[in-house]
């Protein structure tokens, strides 16, 4: 009987034991090189070999050729993770995406961005292996779904990985690798809350008004004082061990984490909804009914808004809904999770392995009240009961004194406009729960004593189901409108007289707001009007991955005295689909609160792909002390039709041991996602603005007169109060897979006999997407327009009827999906790390900076005088979305003692940013002149303390410290939420954690 053993390697401990926030280079750690060995009592000698992130084959060293960063362990703790997505997006290299911070438009997952290209072009990986679709509206993988506390480290690779993964790694890779050799009784355990001292002094407009000052000039009392708030709670157990006298190994993991709410009328900052470009603004759909459009519109040059109040007549003034106090600024969120890693030696040449992980994670995204929004005209005769005598004579009086009256009102019904936010009502929350299964199963063994072989199957599919509380039906408010006095004098429905709809109750906004005591519709509006026109939305979906792969890999012959070429040769199919399913009131848009309809999805598509990969060492101990190459290739068949061709070809050149040089070109492609090709074509909402909106337009007349405007409307055109304007979108079956050229070209520092402890890496990326999946852009087409005339843009912007509003029903700007264009970026990263023993304990500096030199957006379009390209690089806004310094770092200091106690410090620093539309560039910018829209370099400091009382470790920590507050832009210079970018800059200030592991 002979008795196979298995190494697992472990990396050099001069780099291992850096365990700090960046590494220049680390590899995941793999299986050893397996063989077999002699009788039972003889020992088997490791290889030590490793599998290093962006490639399949196994080296003897931990050393990558393309540029990887490296988050250890004790940076996870260190920042008392929660949230694994605040620990990715606090990197230099990632742009924050969909996160806990996130209300409105809420997917209730979390998602990683590498180099602002976008969460599709970002690949995450599990133990080198695909996180299959969060979501099936925003099918990127969800961060939720990982355990912080098995985090071993999270590696990011720059650059394309297609070739060795496939698909998706246009940007790079994030893989997260598990501790899949834990041993023994874990218990970890966080808590943390936020505190703010409110007492904003930022200025935020143009008239050096400050956002106190804007809020008293509206009457309102933003919160003052300590506020500690937002709570979060995690709990993981780990348990782990061999098993059968070694030959099996299993890692089990289970947890619980709660997350509290935290409004953004909990922040002085927020509590005010910073709109249009000078104030406290908000939504014209008012605590008292709004009308507007049709008949007025008609009438007068103007088009005057009319507020009912409940007063004798309509001349209220118009104060916009401050929609901002009840929003959520930290979504609560509830979240289990729970699963194993093992492996099992079946023989000496086969052993098993599998993976499963379980999320259940419920999240809910409260906003401001639904309301009527404007959303259709209807038709209410200036006799209606739903007017008083003194309204409804101002109303008649004004059709009878318009002689051209006929066109547009019949029989004294007049076409009204309404806006009336359902503060009787409460706010909307979006109910949103995903629950997660990943399955991985698989061989792997010898088949000699240089080649070996790995087959797995891979099943991930996450359910999803979303109810939306509380919105407005408008096709109920449509019966609910239209209001008639019965034979015994009670004011109801007009669809219960004639039996249309027996269970109508009158809904009737213009008495004034509050539900009246007396229930009688006449006198405003009733419980049992609310009660009717409120209406839940629901909506499930799903999202399935299968995917099988098997790979043979080792080693061939050597040249010279080099090592063995490494090679990897394999095939792999995948499976992707997406199914949605929306009730009616989703479909036809009957919510009036809703941007869109959802209209229900099911698409699928497979891949049948080939790779290879080979490693060719070339000298290695002679003149110089490495010269080696890494190719790889990947072909890959889709059944939408496309086929895709991925290669890569990266040096290293080391001329003596702690020196060298790397770098290298990929080919990487992004296929078009289910989304991308088969989503429903609808109206749907952007961010941006209108540029002949306004009193004083930015605009020329001439310039708006391309964009639909007539001379006698100049100047008259409505402002979305929100900032939010409509976009016609979908996806395009014809869209074909998306290619990138990626180069790197870096230096690594590794004089260990010169400065121990020490490493250092410098990379350069390049960055260069064609035929993108994209779109043109919703203000790009605006702007392009106004600008040129061209029709290409003209005829792709759609004014609403009468107010000529870009925002209200029947303005829209087409923006559907296609192939065109591109992204180009490029820059540096610095990353380097320092851990010596120093007196009586050991000290530790990590610092990872990226410099972005260029990230130019090509349009596709080039007209006579533009050539449809722009370069976002340090901006951000309408157009360049999520603040893109040119600068950004972190770097941390610490020191531990011997005893146990340790302190770190870490620094956090956000280049300065200025407002894209004040960029004279035609393709980006208007010109505007709003310096107020510029956001100012951001730096936060963060302090760890701990402390190991073995077998428990203790950390205090404050991420920071000094309570800086974000900074705060009104709508329509950008911003994600509560007056700023919270995927970028710390939205609710000090956040303060104590974190407890328990081992044994």
């Amino acid at each position: 009987m002979k008795l196979q053993t298995y190494f697992k390697a472990s990396a050099a401990p001069a780099v291992l034991g850096l365990a700090l926030l960046a590494q220049p280079a680390m590899a995941q750690v793999g299986p050893a090189d397996e063989s077999t060995v002699g009788d039972v009592g003889e020992t088997a000698t490791p290889t030590g070999a490793i599998v290093v992130t962006g490639s399949r084959i196994a080296r003897p060293d931990v050393d990558s050729a393309s540029p990887v960063t490296v988050i250890g362990a004790g940076e996870v703790a260190d920042t008392g993770t929660v949230r694994v997505e605040d620990l990715v997006n606090s990197l230099p290299q990632v742009v924050g995406g969909q996160n806990a911070f996130i209300a409105n438009g809420a997917s209730g997952t979390a998602t990683v961005d590498l180099r602002g290209l976008g969460t599709s072009r970002t690949l995450v990986l599990i133990n080198g292996r695909r996180l299959q679709p969060g979501d099936p509206a925003a099918p990127a993988a969800d961060l939720n779904q990982i355990p912080a506390s098995l985090i071993e480290r999270v590696e990011v690779l720059t650059g394309g990985a297609s070739a060795t993964y496939g698909a998706d790694a246009v940007a790079g890779v994030v893989n997260f690798v598990m501790d899949t050799d834990f041993e023994g009784v874990r218990l970890d355990a966080t808590y943390g809350f936020y505190q703010h001292d409110n007492g904003t002094s930022q200025i935020v407009n143009d008239n050096g008004s400050t956002i106190g000052d804007l809020n008293d000039a509206r009457g309102f009392t933003p919160p003052s004082g300590n506020d500690v708030g937002g709570s979060q709670y995690n709990v993981e157990l780990t348990l782990g061990s061999s098993f059968d006298d070694g030959r099996g190994h299993v890692t089990a993991y289970a947890g619980y984490r709660e997350v509290d709410a935290l409004l953004l009328g909990d922040r002085d900052y927020s509590f005010c909804a910073l709109t249009g470009f000078g104030g406290c603004g908000g939504s014209s759909n008012a605590i008292n009914a709004t009308i507007t459009d049709a008949f007025f519109n008609y009438t007068f040059t103007t088009g005057p808004t009319l507020v009912a109040d409940g007063s004798d007549d309509f001349g209220a003034p118009f104060q916009a809904y401050n929609y901002n106090p009840i929003n959520h600024f930290q979504r609560p969120d509830t979240r289990y999770t729970a699963g194993f890693f093992g492996d099992y030696e079946i023989s000496p040449a086969v052993t098993a392995y599998a993976e499963f992980m379980f999320m259940d994670d419920r999240s809910q995204a409260q906003i401001a009240q639904s309301g009527t929004f404007f959303a259709e005209a209807y038709d209410i005769s200036c006799d209606s009961p739903l007017f008083n005598a003194a309204q409804g004579d101002y109303l008649c009086g004004l059709i009878d004194g318009n002689a051209d009256s006929g066109d547009t009102v019949v029989d004294r019904v007049i076409p009204l406009y309404i806006g009336k936010r359902n503060v009787e009502g409460g706010p909307r929350f979006d109910d949103l729960r995903h629950t997660a299964y990943r399955l991985v199963a698989g061989l792997r063994g010898p088949i000699s004593d240089s080649i070996s072989y790995d087959a797995s199957i891979q099943y991930g599919t996450t359910i999803f189901q979303q109810k939306y509380n509380n919105d407005f039906s408008v096709s109920r408010l449509r019966n609910a409108l239209q209001a008639t006095t019965d034979a015994d004098g009670n004011v109801v429905c007009q669809s219960v007289v004639d039996g249309s709809d027996p269970n109508c109750q009158v809904y009737n906004p213009f008495q004034g707001a509050g539900i009246v005591a007396s229930g009688d519709p006449r006198d405003g509006i009733t419980q049992a009007a609310i009660d009717y026109v409120s209406i839940p939305l629901l909506s499930t979906g799903e999202t399935e991955e299968v995917i099988a792969n098997a790979y043979i890999s080792g080693d061939l012959v050597s040249l010279g005295n080099a090592s063995p070429v490494g090679f990897v040769l394999g095939a792999e199919y995948r499976e992707e689909l997406i199914s949605t399913s929306n009730d009616a009131g989703f479909q036809t848009q009957d919510g009036a609160g809703q941007g869109s309809p959802q209209l229900d999805v099911y698409g699928r598509f497979d891949v049948k792909e080939v790779f290879g990969e080979l490693r060719v060492p070339i000298i290695e101990n002679g003149f110089v002390d490495l010269l080696a190459l890494e190719l790889a290739y990947r072909y890959s068949d889709y059944s939408t039709g496309a086929s895709t061709d991925t290669y890569k070809i990266i040096g290293e050149l080391a001329p003596v041991d702690w020196v060298r040089f790397r770098g290298g070109y990929n080919r990487a492609v992004r296929a078009p996602n289910i989304l991308n090709l088969f989503a429903p074509n609808r109206i749907a909402l952007f961010t941006g603005n209108d540029p002949c909106a306004g009193a004083t337009p930015v605009y020329s007349e001439a310039q708006c007169a391309n964009l639909g405007v007539p001379t006698a409307r100049y100047g008259s055109v409505p402002v979305s109060p929100a900032g939010q304007y409509n976009q016609f979108i979908g996806g395009n079956p014809d869209a074909e897979p998306e290619k990138a050229d990626t180069y790197t070209v870096g230096l690594v520092l590794e004089p260990d006999a010169i400065v121990p402890g020490f490493v250092m890496a410098v990379d350069y990326y390049d960055i260069s997407i064609e035929n993108a999946i994209s779109t043109i852009g919703a203000q790009t087409t605006i702007n392009q327009c106004g600008i040129t005339g061209d029709a290409l843009f003209c005829d792709n912007v759609n004014r609403a009827p009468g107010s000529l509003a870009l925002w209200v029903n029947g303005g829209f700007v087409n923006n559907t999906t296609l192939n065109i264009g591109g992204v180009e970026t490029s820059g540096v990263d610095i990353t380097a790390s320092y851990n010596r023993s120093i007196g009586a304990g050991r000290l530790s500096l990590s610092f990872n900076g990226s410099w972005l030199n260029d990230f130019t957006i090509d349009t596709g379009i080039a007209t006579a005088n533009t050539d449809g390209r722009y370069d976002c690089t340090g901006l951000h806004g309408n157009n360049c979305g999520t603040p893109l310094p040119e600068w950004r770092h972190q770097a941390r200091l610490g020191y531990t003692f011997d005893f146990g106690f340790g302190a770190s410090i870490r620094w956090r620093h956000f280049g300065a940013v200025d407002w894209d539309q004040t960029s004279t560039d035609d393709d980006l910018g208007t010109g505007a002149d709003a310096s107020v829209g510029d956001i100012s370099a951001q730096n936060y400091f963060d302090l760890t303390l701990s402390y190991d009382l073995d077998p428990v470790n203790l950390r205090l920590g404050v991420n920071n410290i000094f309570d800086k507050e974000p900074p705060i832009i009104a709508s329509n210079y950008g911003g994600s939420n509560g007056n700023t970018y919270v995927e970028t800059y710390d939205p609710v200030g000090r956040r303060i954690f104590l974190s407890a592991s328990l081992q044994f």
